[in-house]
C-alpha cells in the first residue's frame, strides 16, 4: 500500500537558534557565586560590595532581548516555510491520494471525482494498479468534494467540504465493505397463489449500477446469495410488469419478503371511438395498479395499442381498482399535434369487463 505523508523540515537557522537558547538558559540558571568577578581589586582599595554584586550579576547577553530575538527568528522561518507551501490564486495545487480498504487492499481502476461548486470545476481520474491517484493544476478553494462510487459490494464514499490551499495536498480514501447475507422472498397474487416463472431484476440502491436477475420457482420463491445490506428495489419484465420499492435488507435479521402483484384470472377489453362514433385506431392504452403497505409500494403497468378496429384487451388481471389511461394525438385548428388523455378508474371483477370509450379528436 502506498503511503503519502507530509514531512516537517527543520531549517539550520531554527536549529541554531534553539541550541543557542538552550546554552544561554544554562548560563542564567547558574548561580553568580560560581563565576569570578569581572575585574580584580589591587592594593588596599576598598571594594564597594553593591558595585561588586552589580558586576557579578550583569550577564554577557540580555536574556529578555535574546529570547525575543529567538522567537522572532523562529516565527520568521515558520512563516517562510508556510508561505512556500501556501498556494495563491495564481498557483496550482497537486492533490495525491490512495484508494483501498482498511486491510490495505488497493483499489485499481476506480474513478475518483473531485469537484467544486464555487469554482464550477469537475475533475476525474482513474487509480493506478497501486490504488494511487493524482489531481494536478487545481485552484485553491474551500468547498471541494471528493467522491468514489466503488465497484463491488462497498459503500459509496463522499467527503465534503475539503479545503485545498497548499501546493501539495494528500487525501487517502478508505472504503468500507457492505455486510452481505442471503435475500429470500416470494411472489404471489392477491389470493396467495404463487407466481411461478416471473423474471425479476433486483437492484440495490446502496451500490451504483449493481443488480442481479433471478426467476421465481414453482412456489413463487426466489433467493439471492451474498446480497448487500441496505435499500433495494424489485422489478419484473414481460407481461407481468411491476416494480416494488421501499424495501430494506438486513443480513442479521434475514427477513423473508412477500410481494403481492396484480395477477389473476380476470380480463378487460374495450373499443375506442372518436367523436363521430367511428372506431379510432392508434391510441395507446395503459392499465395501472398499485398497492401501499407499511412503506412498501408495489406498482404495475400494462400497456397496449388499439387495433385498426379500435379494440384493446388485457388478461390475467387481479381484482380491485385499476386506472385506465387512454392517450391519443389530434390535430387542432392551427395544424398543431395535441395529445388527448382520458383517465378512468375500473374496479376489475365488479365493473363490466367490456368498455366503450369515446375520445374527442377535434
Amino acid at each position: 500500500m502506498a503511503c503519502f505523508r507530509k514531512t516537517l523540515t527543520i531549517s539550520p537557522v531554527i536549529l541554531l537558534a534553539i541550541l543557542i537558547a538552550l546554552y544561554n538558559q544554562q548560563i542564567f540558571e547558574t548561580t553568580p557565586a560560581q563565576y569570578p568577578p569581572a575585574y580584580t581589586a589591587t592594593g588596599s582599595a576598598k571594594i564597594d560590595e553593591s558595585q561588586l554584586g552589580s558586576h557579578l550579576i550583569t550577564p554577557v547577553f540580555a536574556p529578555q532581548n535574546f529570547a525575543q530575538e529567538v522567537q522572532s527568528v523562529i516565527a520568521a522561518q515558520l512563516l517562510t516555510e508556510e508561505s512556500e507551501n501556501t498556494a495563491t490564486v495564481s498557483d496550482s495545487i497537486t492533490l495525491t491520494g490512495w484508494v483501498g480498504t482498511e486491510f490495505g487492499e488497493n483499489f485499481a481502476n476506480e474513478t475518483v471525482i473531485l469537484y467544486s461548486s464555487t469554482l464550477r470545476t469537475h475533475h476525474s481520474v482513474i487509480t493506478n494498479s497501486s490504488g494511487e491517484f493524482v489531481f494536478r493544476d487545481l485552484m485553491p478553494s474551500y468547498d471541494y468534494a471528493l467522491k468514489v462510487s466503488p465497484q463491488g459490494k462497498f459503500k459509496r464514499y463522499k467527503k465534503f467540504p475539503i479545503k485545498l490551499n497548499s501546493r501539495r495536498e494528500v487525501h487517502n480514501i478508505v472504503l468500507k465493505a457492505i455486510p452481505l447475507g442471503m435475500l429470500t422472498g416470494r411472489i404471489s397474487n392477491l389470493y396467495g397463489q404463487p407466481a411461478a416463472g416471473i423474471e425479476l431484476l433486483i437492484k440495490t440502491i446502496e451500490i451504483d449500477s449493481w443488480s442481479i436477475r433471478v426467476t421465481t420457482d414453482l412456489n413463487g420463491n426466489f433467493y439471492v446469495t451474498e446480497f448487500p445490506k441496505g435499500s433495494y428495489a424489485v422489478e419484473s419484465s414481460g407481461n407481468q410488469l411491476f416494480r416494488a420499492s421501499g424495501l430494506k435488507f438486513d443480513p442479521i435479521a434475514s427477513e423473508f419478503v412477500n410481494l403481492t402483484i396484480d395477477l389473476g384470472s380476470y380480463q378487460l377489453e374495450g373499443r375506442i371511438y372518436d367523436e363521430s362514433g367511428q372506431t379510432f385506431d392508434g391510441a395507446n392504452i395503459f392499465l395501472n395498479w398499485s398497492s401501499h403497505k407499511n412503506g412498501l409500494r408495489i406498482r404495475s403497468t400494462r400497456s397496449s395499442s388499439a387495433s385498426t378496429d379500435g379494440e384493446f384487451r388485457f388478461t390475467e388481471l387481479g381484482p380491485g381498482d385499476h386506472e385506465l389511461v387512454v392517450s391519443a394525438w389530434r390535430i387542432d385548428t392551427s395544424g398543431q399535434m395535441i395529445k388527448q388523455t382520458l383517465r378512468q378508474t375500473i374496479n376489475v371483477g365488479v365493473d363490466s369487463a367490456e368498455l366503450d370509450i369515446f375520445i374527442n379528436t377535434l
